[in-house]
């Protein structure tokens, strides 16, 4: 007996000696997580044997070839090229050369060095698309189309010199279908300028175009080739080395979708700049799943990157933006090993015309194209960033990106701030439900309410707070008209709001009330001449049915049209302008939608924009507005619900914080709010690691209250259930992200799976956030960071 306590007592002792060996947790990451940077790519000296010295800056030389239409780009600092196109010969020309080769007697040795290998999997549409500066989409017999500057065949292209330094006009005709344009090149020190002006498009079949692409395999990794055996002189396939690298698209907060050897099919990444046009879908009818929402683009903006901060790009539109799509083809995707990324501006649509009220009707496009033009930079990123450039990597595109939205006044950096952080608090008042006869406003918040629940927040020891108050008005937060200033007295009459905004204005305390001023149904207003009405020239309508309970009072919408909507916008300021400081706003800010008639568009999505920033520009409030899409930051103050990650989509390997970079500094940003699934200690590292304050939406009563209206969807908002998780979210944030007020965000590293450091700079001074995602103890330059916690280092 002995014997055997002694033997499980050694076994115990044993046990625990070499345990701490193999108890460390391994920190498996998913497309939420940021991944370490790719491995160094080995790049082979680029052959411009057959290209022609264009133009050459201090900093960069500019080479052509003539017959593939390719640019070849060369940093004068490392030697390092990059071309716009994959510099291809089609497949029946590098045949034809080595069966001449053959029949005139060549050696194997003269053959091996003359000859071109080809594009396997790329046919001869595609190896034209893969060179070329310029390729066109177009419809033909219902059928859309691709052709290029680059083409076998049916399309010719002659670049000349232009009339400024580093300009060139590449002109570009197309005989089947006939279409011709010109595309404007500035060649720069820093990248290439394109510009297509709509008014030089010409041809007879103009209408027949849909789309133009720009230099869609620039930077594109992968591809499998035929090449010649060197022993028999027989075609083989061999596959290109794939760059290690990736391509950054505006996703959220910003996603990666690494180059990768995938083993089946993926549908392309198609990312609608500033959403969807509702009135140009194909069907002017949607109906809306109970899924988990995709990110639209909030910023026309995306890049490429091969190896580690090595060589790469990003580009960004400063016209057309609101009709471009950005588009990824990952390895495997159309029947190719190539992963390739490029902007693609729409300028006609097919669509689903209805002649009857029974669904009968035919498919058609636009009688005219969208009256734009194209105006899109490639700035070109080199090294580490050690030179003081942006670093070829996210980070140094959002580096590069942020320069230039400061530069053209899009952005403006705010005084730097000190001291805590701030807290975002929205409270949902109130809401209407059908009754026995009419509906009925259900109140789960009155201002005395919210008195109360700020009056704790401030006992426990939470001062910088910023609110907005949903639902305030009669018929609560759905049925209601953006512009009515109504009040039931069942949440507070319009004195009690006053008295609440300024009693806690004098505390420091800034409360809005809120309005979405672009969601409508048939409740809340008449549709003549008030909702959107589709190409089609029926209303837009988006059902909803899916989402509500089916005793919610509506679930059919529409939207206002942008004239109502800015209307409405600036009547809704009015009203509140002369006892608030702040204004929210969500709808306007996010939802772009055209309108027609049957004389046809009534009001573009370019003049839907203008209108919008018009409205904004003339309120004389701080604005926080929800999701707001790049037009309207230069008068957002507060940006609500700002995407901390991704949409998910299998491909994308990494989530990264590019939106938070490009922001930092010039307006307060608020993570989603946390009493929805967004309060796990991951989240909470995901707010410090992407520098964003925390948020709430609360309400004094339960919130099963609203199950029945249109705010069903807040679901858990009882302030009495959240009390200490808002403490203990905010005091842990505060602790890391007040040690950087003020301070620039200057770089992002992911020293190993879990572990991020973030860099900070306020002059000479420097400092440090790690993070730290793991389940494990870690010690990072001296620094010991506990597992799942953040520490702030001076």
């Amino acid at each position: 007996m002995r014997s055997k306590r002694f033997v499980c007592c050694l076994m115990a002792v044993i046990f625990s000696l070499i345990m701490p060996a193999y108890a460390e947790t391994v920190y498996l990451p998913t497309s939420h997580d940021t991944r370490p940077a790719p491995d160094k790519a080995e790049f082979a000296e680029a052959d411009l044997s057959d290209y022609v010295l264009l133009y050459e800056s201090d900093g960069m030389r500019y080479y052509w070839r003539e017959d593939r239409d390719v640019l070849a780009v060369e940093n004068i600092s490392n030697g390092y090229v990059i071309k716009t196109g994959a510099d291809l010969p089609f497949s029946g020309d590098a045949k034809d050369l080595v069966k001449a080769m053959k029949k005139d007697g060549k050696s194997n040795e003269e053959i091996l060095a003359a000859y071109s290998p080809y594009a396997d999997d790329l046919n001869t549409t595609y190896v034209g698309i893969a060179n070329s500066v310029i390729t066109i989409e177009y419809i033909d017999s219902d059928k859309t189309k691709q052709i290029s500057s680059a083409s076998e065949k049916n399309a010719s292209s002659t670049l000349v010199p232009g009339a400024g330094d580093g300009e060139f006009v590449l002109s570009v005709a197309f005989s089947s279908p006939e279409i011709a344009l010109n595309v404007y090149l500035e060649l720069g020190d820093e990248g290439i300028r394109y510009r297509v002006p709509r008014s030089e498009f010409s041809g007879k079949d103009l209408n027949k175009l849909s789309a133009v692409l720009i230099t869609p395999f620039l930077c594109a990794s992968g591809g499998r080739m035929k090449v010649l055996d060197e022993q028999t002189l027989d075609w083989i396939e061999k596959d290109n080395y794939r760059v290690p690298g990736y391509v950054f698209v505006p996703d959220g907060s910003g996603a990666l979708i690494r180059f990768r050897d995938n083993s089946s099919a993926f549908n392309p990444y198609s990312g609608d700049v500033y959403g969807k046009d509702y009135a140009t879908e194909t069907y002017y009818s949607t109906t809306l799943m109970d899924d988990v929402p995709v990110h639209d683009p909030a910023m026309p903006v995306f890049g490429m990157a091969q190896g580690d901060r090595q060589l790469g790009y990003v580009a960004w539109a400063d016209s057309g933006a609101e009709y471009l799509d950005i588009i990824v083809n990952p390895d495997e995707t159309k029947s190719t090993t190539y992963t390739w990324a490029y902007p693609r501006f729409e300028y006609n649509v097919k669509y689903f015309q209805l002649y009857d009220e029974h669904g009968n009707g035919f498919f058609t496009t636009l009688d005219s194209l969208y009256d734009y033009d194209i105006d899109i930079t490639y700035r070109f990123l080199f090294g580490d960033g050690s030179d003081g450039m942006p670093s070829a990597d996210y980070v140094g595109m959002a580096k590069a990106y942020r320069e230039h939205l400061i530069d053209t006044g899009v952005l403006t950096e705010m005084p730097g701030a000190s001291g805590n952080i701030p807290i975002r608090l929205d409270f949902i008042m109130s809401d209407a439900e059908n009754g026995v006869i009419l509906t009925q406003q259900v109140t789960v918040t009155t201002t005395d309410d919210v008195r109360e629940i700020l009056n704790h927040v401030r006992a426990d020891g939470i001062s910088n707070i910023n609110c907005g108050l949903i639902g305030w008005q009669k018929k609560g937060e759905g049925l209601t008209r953006p512009d009515k200033d109504t009040y039931s007295g069942k949440t507070g009459s319009k004195n009690e709001f006053r008295k609440l905004i300024e009693e806690f204005s004098d505390l420091g305390i800034d409360i809005s009330q809120a309005r979405e001023t672009t969601t409508i149904n048939s409740v809340m207003t008449g549709y003549y001449r008030t909702a959107v009405k589709a190409v089609s020239n029926w209303y837009v309508s988006v059902n909803k049915r899916w989402l509500l309970q089916e005793s919610a009072p509506v679930a059919l919408f529409g939207f206002a049209t942008p004239e109502k909507t800015a209307a409405w916008t600036a009547a809704f300021s009015k009203n509140v302008s002369e006892y608030s400081e702040s204004l929210t706003l969500s709808g306007i800010s996010n939802v772009l939608n055209s309108n027609w008639s049957r004389s046809g568009c009534e009001t573009t999505l370019t003049e839907t924009i203008k209108l919008y920033e018009n409205t904004l520009a003339g309120i004389p409030l701080k604005l926080n507005l929800e999701k707001p899409n790049q037009y309207l930051w230069k008068y957002t103050d507060r940006y609500l619900q700002i995407p901390v990650g991704n949409s998910w989509y299998i491909y994308e390997s990494d989530s990264v914080p590019f939106l938070q970079m490009v922001l930092r500094g010039t307006m307060e940003m608020y993570a989603p709010y946390a009493n929805f699934s967004f309060y796990t200690q991951d989240c909470i590292l995901r707010m410090i690691d992407y520098n964003v304050s925390p948020a709430f939406i609360l309400s004094k009563e339960a919130s099963w209250n609203l199950a029945d209206t249109l705010s069903s969807h807040l679901y858990s908002t009882e302030y009495e259930l959240y009390r200490d998780l808002v403490r203990s979210i905010y005091t842990q944030i505060n602790a890391a992200l007040s040690e950087v007020q003020g301070f620039d965000w200057t770089g992002r590293e992911v020293v190993r799976d879990g572990v991020i450091v973030n860099s900070y700079r306020r002059g000479e001074e420097v400092r440090k956030i790690i993070i730290n995602y793991t389940e494990n103890d870690i010690v990072l330059d001296g620094v010991s960071v506990p597992a799942q916690r953040a520490v702030a280092v001076r």
